[in-house]
Parts: structure tokens; sequence; C-alpha cells
């Protein structure tokens, strides 16, 4: 790894689709796999940097669970008043890194909720994203597709242009079953990652020239003490994803093919596919027992509490204190709409 690079870690907003959990924490703090999210991902990188280098964009509804953390500092916490999607908290980030960086520092900008193995691969396609964003390109990694899936947002790549990197031509937010199958058959299509490398004033340039919300916060920032603007300036900005507000319209994207295995594991199917399973097939948490039943997710909060399955497949149950979510596997991609519906009633 070159120039140690700047890390700015996304950990905003609430999984639905990790209801009934997100219920009691967000994702950064669901520690499915005996680990937080957030915890891995720091660790990760700080292989690759110092610990001055990594910051996290966060709500300021979470800074009492985020201060205690010993693996970031606290002056790193960039905290959010109200939640914008992603294009507002990488904004947001910018200023405030420019007070500590110059320019032509590097960022690397990453989810809080990916699982990611292999990770010398990671980290040579990383690498690789690093010497092509110092030539003033915005860069994501695209993983290469394993099966067709609503849950992801797609790149179309166009033409490679030099070993592993390719122009975009379009990005494709999350489309349904049948769609997926279509696009992973055309062969050109690859999972969006959500993670981004550019310099500080590459994406300066870009937001400056395509965000209504630059000029918004521009202003506040000409200021030496601002938090007490942000509230109203969050009143004001576009609640949309970077994908939408910069890498759509920008003219400097560029796609890295990644190898490594990765999973977003911010849904239960990926927490399915991630996790053990016995030999029918089962993914068990808590005291679960099962009988001639295979491919189920079943989930139990209450370490107390003995549940016994007997002849059901492709189930997923998870049990918490005060909510019960129980479908087929089929259907977990309607949680979102259907919990609207839950909600209100």
């Amino acid at each position: 790894m070159q120039e140690k690079p700047v890390v700015l870690i996304l950990c905003g907003g609430r999984s639905l689709r990790l209801w009934p959990l997100s219920e009691y924490k967000s994702k950064n703090f669901i520690d499915i796999f005996g680990f937080s999210p957030l915890e891995l991902t720091v660790k990760r990188f700080l292989k690759i940097t110092s610990q001055d280098n990594i910051f996290l964009v966060a709500s300021s509804k979470e800074r009492n669970a985020l201060i205690k953390l010993k693996l970031i500092r606290k002056e790193n916490i960039f905290l959010e008043p109200d939640s914008k999607n992603t294009s507002a908290a990488i904004l947001l980030s910018l200023f405030c890194l420019r007070r500590r960086f110059s320019q032509d520092k590097t960022l690397i900008i990453s989810p809080v909720d990916h699982l990611i193995k292999e990770e010398k691969l990671f980290f040579n396609a990383l690498n690789t994203s690093l010497n092509v964003a110092k030539e003033g390109w915005i860069v994501t990694l695209g993983i290469e597709p394993t099966s067709p899936t609503p849950n992801f947002g797609y790149i179309q790549t166009g033409e490679e242009v030099s070993k592993n990197t390719f122009s975009i031509k379009r990005f494709v937010e999350k489309p349904s079953r049948q769609e997926a199958e279509e696009l992973i058959r055309r062969g050109n299509y690859f999972y969006n990652s959500g993670l981004f490398i550019a310099s500080l004033s590459t994406l300066d340039r870009e937001y400056k020239k395509y965000s209504n919300s630059y000029t918004i916060f521009s202003n506040i920032f000409k200021k030496p003490y601002y938090s007490k603007d942000l509230l109203q300036a969050y009143k004001k900005i576009e609640d949309i994803p970077f994908d939408k507000a910069i890498m759509e319209r920008t003219k400097k994207a560029m796609m890295v093919k990644a190898k490594f295995f990765w999973k977003d594991f911010g849904s239960w199917h990926a927490i399915y596919e991630a996790l053990p399973k016995d030999k029918d097939g089962n993914v068990k948490k808590g005291r679960v027992f099962t009988h001639n039943a295979a491919n189920n997710l079943l989930y139990l909060s209450d370490a107390k509490k003995k549940v016994l399955v007997i002849g059901l497949e492709d189930l997923f149950f998870i049990d918490t204190d005060k909510f019960t979510l129980l479908t087929q596997r089929n259907y977990i991609d309607n949680l979102k709409l259907a919990l609207k519906e839950f909600k209100k009633n």
C-alpha cells in the first residue's frame, strides 16, 4: 500500500432490512456475528492506515455510543443533526476534512456494513483504485455478481481503460430479481459495492459542479464555529444518495473490478449466506433445535428460550423481546413494504 490514505466510514441510518433487530440498535452495533460491523470495518482499515486517518460520519443520536469506542478518536467523529442520505454525509465530512488535510489527499469512503474475506485481494483492488484516483477520477469497486439479487445496486461498465479498470456507462438501483438475472446474463454488470475512492480536491470540484447543497455548506464553513447552523442547513439540503448526486452525473467516474469475497450484510439474506450452517443448511443462533428442517435462518435473542422447528424449509424466523419476524425466504425482499404497513396498523 502506498501513502496512508484517509478513510471515511459512513455510519448513518438504521437498516430496515435487518428488522426487528433495527428496533433496538443501529446497524453499526448489531452484533449478529459476535462483533459489531463498525468494529470489524475499523479494524480492517487499521491494517492500511493509522488511527489518526480514520473518520466516522454518523447521526448525532448515536454520539454517546460512538464516543465510547476506543478504536476511534473522538475528534474524528463527524455528527449529522439529521439523516439526509450519503450525499450530505460525505459533503459534510469533506468540509471537515479539508480543515485537517491538503486537497491532494486521497479518501476512501466505505459503508459500515460490509463483510469482506480475502483481504489481500481487497487491498490490491484498493491500491489500484488509489492510483487511478490520483489522476483525478472518482473510483468505485465493482464486485463480480454471484447470483441475481434485488438487494444491491449494479454498475454497467464500458471499455476497459487499463487492467481491471473500466469506464462506467450507468448505475442501476436495486432492480427486480428478474431484471437482475438479465443484467448478469449480459456480463458487463457488477454489484455496486458502495466503496468510493477519490482525492479531496476531485470530490470538492464535482460536488461544486453537481450538488445544490455545496453552496449551503460552503457558507456555513466560512465561520470558525459552524455546528449551530448545521441543523438549519440540513432542512434545506437534498436527501439523495451519493450515487445519484455525483456518480450518475460526473464525467470522472471509473470502476475497478474486484475479485474478493464481499457481502453487504445489511439484510437477512446476506446474513444467511455469510453465517455458518449445519448439515441441513440451517443458520441457528440461540437454543434452536431442528428435525427434518432445512435451509432456515433461526435467530433467538433470548438466551433462555428454546425453540423446536419440525419439517420446515426456507423459513426466516427472527425472534426478539418485543417483535418477531416470520417469513418464507422468497418474501424477505418485501420486508420494507410490509414493515411500512405493519407500523401503520
